[in-house]
């Protein structure tokens, strides 16, 4: 019992987070105001803000009658979104401009789907993975926009 209460405090917490570093991304004008990325034309922090918050949905009482729909959700979600963040990585390492907001939003995700990652359907997980590896390759637009 000791874990599931772990894991529901993990899945309450790090999207409240996320969250949190994307609205005071969207505010704070001097970090990281070089990177500029879209997601099928959307900015990608208000895809953040979106995929966190129905992240955070997920665990609200009402939703949690169906859980194993709910589960799958979850794992299509985070294995996507780390199939995503692989790539936006990869931009960030291939323009040698880091974003310390992108690396912790990044993060957040990364201890979210760990600590999943033991009740997650694994072959559903690599589909997802994949499919999120391939959606950002199609649809990611970013730039790299130089300061003087």
């Amino acid at each position: 019992m000791k874990g599931d209460k772990l894991l529901k405090i993990v899945n309450l917490i790090f999207p409240i987070i996320g969250i949190g570093l994307m609205v005071f991304y969207e505010v704070c004008d001097t970090s990281c105001s070089s990177l500029r990325g879209t997601f099928w034309g959307v900015d990608l922090k208000y895809v953040g803000i979106l995929f966190m918050s129905v992240l955070l949905a997920l665990n609200l009482p009402p939703v949690s009658r169906y859980a194993i729909p709910v589960s799958h959700l979850r794992t299509m979600m985070l294995s996507g979104a780390l199939g995503g963040e692989i790539l936006l990585l990869r931009f960030q390492m291939v323009h040698d401009t880091y974003c310390p907001f992108c690396l912790a939003f990044g993060l957040c995700i990364l201890i979210i789907f760990a600590a999943n990652f033991p009740k997650m359907n694994k072959c559903l997980a690599l589909g997802a993975l994949l499919g999120g590896l391939g959606a950002f390759a199609l649809f990611f637009k970013g730039s790299v926009l130089p300061l003087y």
